[in-house]
């Protein structure tokens, strides 16, 4: 770990009092939402020293971790009959359960908001509707509920259903593997990249809000180059500059912020009015946050809560701001570096693990009180927090379950007809270049 990072936010070490709560994490999905919502609070708790178990709904030895656990957080998991006996398990056992979620999926009216290609296979878009009404049956069936942001938070309580926010947070890993990125970037003096990141093909619409904005100012200053990394279309008003514009593919997380680091300006535009696009979480600006990037954002939620507007980033609500606030940036390289170092110590304080695990901390311990519970843990307890009890993650743990291993939990739990129905669209999706998708009405 960097001297000039993590060391400077934890106090001396102390020995922690050993907890008598046990808490499971358990995630019913894979990729970076399971990385940001699961194993990210799972080494929160650890440097506190709690007992804690991590596991994916798929794993066979799930029946062993759940023995003691008095906090289960399920997140995105799917109610189907291995989730059931799950449940009456750990509601024997007298355990706190709570639903965790990053996204809007326990709405079914939320599909009608993505902007997904994926949608218009019609058997894709059935599948999805149903794991939408699961989704929201493991919510109700759960004491309450935890979200990445204020947004999500509120949609929950309007179905009745008590939540709480606990933000999306960086790792002691991500950390890590940043300040080693931010020392070995290499300027080149002679351009300045504008850079856009997109995890999923659901934000074309979203890119295409500031397209004019970014046209006019790449057409204006011939320095400018863009870099577009993930799945976004660019239409033909692009071909005038296409000679400045590199499209990366996704990468692996642990090579992103070396992508991130040649970025002079990040970009994080969503529509505000699509209630799938304010669930999003304010991940891209800490991403970026973390390799001293700065990052104009859509005020949505999320970017509203952790952006500052012309003291870490900058807030944009219609094209004039947008340009405004991006041409600032590309004519003062000075402003760049303030806003982005402004940036960096802002996350740091906020977002470091240390800070998010005695938030979590004080979630449950809420929580649990609500529910008519108790208090779980005394806050008196965390005054220090040890970085070497959280140890490491084995990294293989992020690619599994594997796809058979899904495939046959979901023929088992189920059924063959969804089964069908997601071999048909793995198929699917492969053969799209060659035979494009119907469009299917919402």
């Amino acid at each position: 770990m960097p001297d000039n990072a993590s060391s400077r936010m934890m106090p001396e070490l102390a020995t922690a009092i050993e907890k008598e709560a046990r808490i499971l994490f358990v995630s019913g999905v894979k990729g970076d939402t399971r990385r940001y919502r699961s194993f990210h609070p799972y080494e929160q708790m650890r440097l506190l020293r709690i007992p804690c178990e991590l596991a994916h709904m798929i794993d066979a030895d799930l029946g062993k971790k759940i023995q003691g656990i008095t906090v289960a957080i399920i997140h995105r998991v799917t109610w189907d009959q291995r989730v059931e006996r799950l449940f009456k398990k750990l509601r024997s056992q007298g355990a706190l359960v709570l639903f965790d979620t990053d996204d809007l999926i326990f709405d079914t009216e939320a599909v009608n908001w993505i902007d997904s290609p994926d949608f218009q296979d019609p058997i894709r878009f059935a599948i999805y509707k149903e794991d939408l009404k699961r989704n929201l049956h493991t919510m109700e069936s759960c004491d309450a509920v935890i979200t990445s942001c204020g947004y999500l938070a509120g949609q929950v309580r309007m179905l009745g259903k008590p939540a709480w926010v606990h933000r999306n947070a960086f790792s002691l890993e991500m950390l890590a593997v940043a300040e080693e990125a931010y020392r070995a970037r290499q300027p080149f003096p002679e351009k300045l990249v504008i850079g856009y990141a997109s995890g999923t093909p659901t934000h074309n619409r979203d890119f295409a809000l500031i397209t004019p904005v970014l046209l006019d100012l790449m057409k204006k200053y011939p320095q400018i180059e863009l870099q577009v990394i993930g799945p976004v279309q660019l239409n033909p008003d692009w071909e005038p500059v296409k000679n400045r514009i590199r499209q990366l593919r996704l990468v692996p997380w642990r090579s992103l912020p070396g992508l991130l680091a040649q970025f002079d300006i990040n970009l994080a535009p969503l529509v505000t009015s699509n209630p799938f696009s304010q669930s999003k979480s304010e991940i891209k600006y800490m991403e970026a946050a973390l390799l001293r990037v700065p990052t104009i954002a859509s005020p949505t939620d999320s970017f509203s809560f952790a952006i500052e507007s012309g003291k870490n980033g900058y807030l944009a609500d219609d094209e004039a701001s947008w340009k405004a606030n991006l041409e600032q940036l590309v004519l003062e390289s000075d402003l760049r570096r303030r806003m982005g170092e402004c940036a960096y110590q802002s996350v740091i304080e906020s977002y470091h693990p240390s800070v998010r695990a005695k938030d979590l901390v004080a979630a449950l311990n809420e929580i649990s009180q609500h529910v008519g519970k108790y208090e779980i843990w005394s806050q008196n307890e965390f005054a220090y927090l040890n970085e070497e009890a959280a140890g490491s993650l084995d990294s293989k743990l992020e690619y599994r379950p594997t796809t058979f291993q899904r495939g046959l939990y979901n023929l088992r739990y189920r059924g063959i007809k969804t089964l069908s129905g997601q071999v048909w669209f793995f198929f699917r999706r492969k053969m799209e270049p060659i035979f494009p998708y119907r469009q299917v009405e919402k």
